[in-house]
Protein backbone atom coordinates (compact mmCIF):
# COMPACT_ATOMS: atom_id res chain seq x y z
CA UNK A 1 0.00 0.00 0.00
CA UNK A 2 1.64 3.24 -1.07
CA UNK A 3 0.83 5.93 1.90
CA UNK A 4 0.53 9.49 0.91
CA UNK A 5 3.75 12.21 1.09
CA UNK A 6 2.48 14.29 3.71
CA UNK A 7 2.36 10.39 6.09
CA UNK A 8 6.05 9.50 5.01
CA UNK A 9 7.63 12.87 5.38
CA UNK A 10 6.10 13.62 8.92
CA UNK A 11 8.22 14.14 12.04
CA UNK A 12 6.92 11.88 14.78
CA UNK A 13 6.95 13.26 18.11
CA UNK A 14 7.92 10.61 20.92
CA UNK A 15 5.71 10.67 23.55
CA UNK A 16 6.84 10.70 27.22
CA UNK A 17 7.17 7.35 28.88
CA UNK A 18 6.83 8.42 32.30
CA UNK A 19 2.88 8.11 34.74
CA UNK A 20 2.58 11.06 36.97
CA UNK A 21 2.43 8.49 40.28
CA UNK A 22 -0.26 10.31 43.08
CA UNK A 23 0.62 8.12 45.91
CA UNK A 24 0.90 10.45 48.85
CA UNK A 25 -1.19 13.07 47.48
CA UNK A 26 -4.51 13.95 48.33
CA UNK A 27 -7.20 16.51 45.68
CA UNK A 28 -8.65 19.77 47.94
CA UNK A 29 -12.40 19.60 45.80
CA UNK A 30 -12.39 23.43 47.62
CA UNK A 31 -9.32 24.72 46.53
CA UNK A 32 -9.12 22.73 42.95
CA UNK A 33 -5.75 20.97 42.97
CA UNK A 34 -3.31 18.11 43.86
CA UNK A 35 -1.64 18.52 47.57
CA UNK A 36 1.62 16.79 48.45
CA UNK A 37 0.61 14.56 51.83
CA UNK A 38 4.00 15.16 53.26
CA UNK A 39 4.44 19.15 53.08
CA UNK A 40 1.10 20.04 52.28
CA UNK A 41 1.98 22.21 49.53
CA UNK A 42 0.66 21.84 45.82
CA UNK A 43 2.22 19.20 43.83
CA UNK A 44 2.37 21.27 40.85
CA UNK A 45 5.19 23.55 42.37
CA UNK A 46 7.46 20.31 43.69
CA UNK A 47 10.34 20.38 40.61
CA UNK A 48 10.48 16.54 41.16
CA UNK A 49 6.78 15.73 40.63
CA UNK A 50 5.95 14.42 36.68
CA UNK A 51 3.18 16.71 35.81
CA UNK A 52 0.33 15.15 33.61
CA UNK A 53 0.03 15.38 30.16
CA UNK A 54 -2.14 17.70 29.14
CA UNK A 55 -3.54 19.44 25.35
CA UNK A 56 -1.38 22.16 26.22
CA UNK A 57 1.91 19.85 25.69
CA UNK A 58 0.42 18.64 22.37
CA UNK A 59 3.30 19.96 19.64
CA UNK A 60 1.70 22.70 17.38
CA UNK A 61 2.68 22.73 13.59
CA UNK A 62 3.32 24.77 11.18
CA UNK A 63 5.12 27.98 11.66
CA UNK A 64 6.12 27.30 15.06
CA UNK A 65 7.97 24.80 14.38
CA UNK A 66 10.51 26.75 11.97
CA UNK A 67 14.04 25.06 13.43
CA UNK A 68 13.27 21.36 12.16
Amino acid sequence: MSYHLLIKKAYKYPLPKQVPNMDGCYYDHKKGYWISKTNNLPVILDKNFIKPRTKKEDRETGEDQKGE
